[in-house]
């Protein structure tokens, strides 16, 4: 009797048992830990509020663990790209935004941190001598951004900077034909000393393409005539070169340099 019993006592735990099992079933299972997508909201977040707290290395780490979850997450890119910036870490900031770009070219901020990275980059090697370096970090944020007159104004310093008139005269043009905006004195400015070191290097052509768009500005620049006439007289044309003398004279009837020539 006792046996039967003790085998009901143990039929009743088994069913027991197996009505909690299936209970469990019908709930969605035993609890398991975060979902993927759980985790990388949660390091998503730590990494923005370290970012937030300047705490760049930290948040980078952060992004940096959700790219190894998921290598195709563009906004950790973006993240990471924003952290660099805050670093004036050029190179890598301009390596992940492009990746951003790559991934998600329409994605929120894709384009305005890409850019930034690029502008920031392209500042840094200006100020810093590295002048190639310079003109293409600006040309690819061109790319992003063709009406940025600042960015023009910068490519055709660093092409000057490397003697590469022609390229300059162009990236200052491009500047002013989008307004100019604050940086208009700058970049017409930018045409004049252009045309003095293209004269002084004895680059007649290159001097009286960039003198010339320069005066449809500044037209009683008695230095710019006077330059421009002296690039005519070299490359040979002497009847552009005694027209422009004339105009010289126009403006300060008394230039000897001016008349000196006239009189050859």
């Amino acid at each position: 009797m006792v046996a039967i019993q003790n085998m009901s006592r143990a039929s009743m735990a088994l069913l027991l048992a197996l009505s909690m099992a299936l209970a469990g079933c019908a709930g969605g299972g035993v609890a398991s830990g975060p979902s993927l997508q759980d985790q990388i909201d949660a390091l998503m977040t730590e990494g923005q509020q370290l970012y937030a707290g300047k705490n760049y290395d930290g948040a980078i780490a952060k992004f940096g663990e959700v790219v190894a979850r998921d290598g195709k997450y563009w906004q950790a890119y973006v993240g990471i790209a924003r952290s660099y910036i805050a670093k004036g870490n050029w190179a890598d900031a301009i390596a992940n935004g492009k990746k951003a770009y790559e991934l998600s070219p329409k994605g929120q901020d894709v384009i305005p941190v890409l850019g930034q990275a690029l502008y920031g980059g392209g500042a840094d090697a200006l100020k810093n001598g590295r002048l190639q370096e310079s003109v293409s970090r600006f040309t690819e944020y061109l790319k992003l951004e063709p009406g940025n007159t600042s960015a023009w104004l910068n490519v055709g310093k660093a092409f000057l900077g490397q003697s590469q008139f022609r390229e300059a005269l162009n990236a200052f043009t491009q500047g002013l034909a989008n307004g100019g905006g604050a940086d208009r004195a700058e970049l017409i400015r930018g045409l004049l000393d252009g045309g003095m070191q293209a004269f002084s290097r004895k680059d007649f052509r290159g001097a009286i393409d960039s003198l010339r768009e320069y005066l449809k500005f500044d037209s009683k620049n008695l230095s710019a005539y006077l330059n421009l006439a002296k690039a005519y007289w070299e490359s040979g044309d002497r009847s552009a070169a005694v027209d422009a003398f004339r105009k010289v004279l126009e403006i300060d009837p008394r230039q000897t340099e001016a008349l000196r020539f006239l009189l050859r």
